[in-house]
C-alpha cells in the first residue's frame, strides 16, 4: 500500500473480530513504533502489549471502575477563555458533527453515542489485543517526549493498517493509570500516556464504515514566502 494511501485511508475501527492478533504481527508494530523520532533519540517509550485472558481482566476491571466513578464531561480544552476563543470553536464544531454522524449510525442499533464511545473506550471497543505506552514519571511533562510518544503510536496505527489490523487510538484509560499498573504488575514510577486498540476489523459492523471527514488544509496552513 502506498504511504499517503495509507495515511488519508487510516480510520478508528470499533468493532473487531474476536480472532487473535498473532506475537509476529504486534512484534512488527512495535518494531514501526520504536523506528519514530524521538527527543535527542532517547527512546523513553515503554510497550506493555496485553492479550488473551490478561486483556479480558483488564476490560472487566476498567468497566467496573467505570460504572461506579463520576466520569465528567469530554472537554476539548481547559482554558477560562472558551466563550472567546475561536479556535475552541471551531473544534466544538468539528467534533459537534463527528457526534451527529456517529449517532446516525449508532441510533437504528439502539445505542447512544455518548456510551458506545465511553463504554468502548474502557473495554478497548472488545478489542483481542492493546498497546499500552508508558513513560518513567521523569519525562511525562516535557513536552517533546510526549511528542515522540505521539510519533510512536501513529506508527502502530499505520503499521497495523500494513497488516490489514485496524485500531483504535484510546486516552482515556490514563484515569486509571494506578489501578492498570497494580493489574499489570508495572512500577509506581511509570505513567501510562497512550494506549491503543487492536484487532481484525469487524467489516460487516455498520460502525467501520464511519469515517470522519477532515476539513481542507487551507483551514489550517499559511503560507509565508510563496
Amino acid at each position: 500500500m502506498d504511504l499517503m494511501e495509507a495515511i488519508k485511508g487510516r480510520k478508528s475501527i470499533r468493532a473487531f473480530m474476536p480472532d487473535p492478533v498473532s506475537k509476529e504481527d504486534l512484534e512488527g508494530i512495535i518494531d514501526a513504533a520504536v523506528a519514530a523520532p524521538s527527543k535527542g533519540n532517547s527512546q523513553i517509550w515503554e510497550f506493555i502489549v496485553v492479550t488473551g485472558d490478561e486483556k479480558k481482566n483488564m476490560d472487566k476491571m476498567l468497566l467496573e471502575l467505570l460504572r461506579t466513578d463520576f466520569i465528567p464531561s469530554m472537554k476539548l480544552s481547559d482554558s477560562d477563555q472558551e466563550i472567546l476563543s475561536e479556535a475552541l470553536k471551531k473544534a466544538k464544531r468539528r467534533s459537534a458533527q463527528n457526534r451527529e454522524e456517529m449517532s446516525k449510525i449508532l441510533s437504528p442499533m439502539s445505542l447512544s453515542v455518548e456510551n458506545f464511545m465511553l463504554e468502548g473506550t474502557f473495554s478497548f471497543f472488545n478489542a483481542p489485543a492493546a498497546i499500552l505506552v508508558f513513560v518513567d514519571e521523569v519525562f511525562a511533562k516535557d513536552l517533546p517526549h510526549t511528542l515522540s510518544v505521539g510519533a510512536a503510536v501513529q506508527n502502530i496505527l499505520l503499521g497495523a493498517m500494513s497488516r490489514g489490523l485496524g485500531t483504535c487510538w484510546i486516552g482515556g484509560v490514563w484515569r486509571y493509570t494506578r489501578e492498570i499498573r497494580n493489574l499489570l504488575e508495572i512500577p509506581e514510577n511509570k505513567k501510562l500516556l497512550s494506549s491503543v486498540a487492536i484487532g481484525y476489523p469487524d467489516l460487516d459492523s455498520p460502525v467501520n464504515k464511519y469515517k470522519s471527514k477532515r476539513d481542507n488544509i487551507g483551514e489550517f496552513t499559511r503560507w509565508i514566502g510563496f
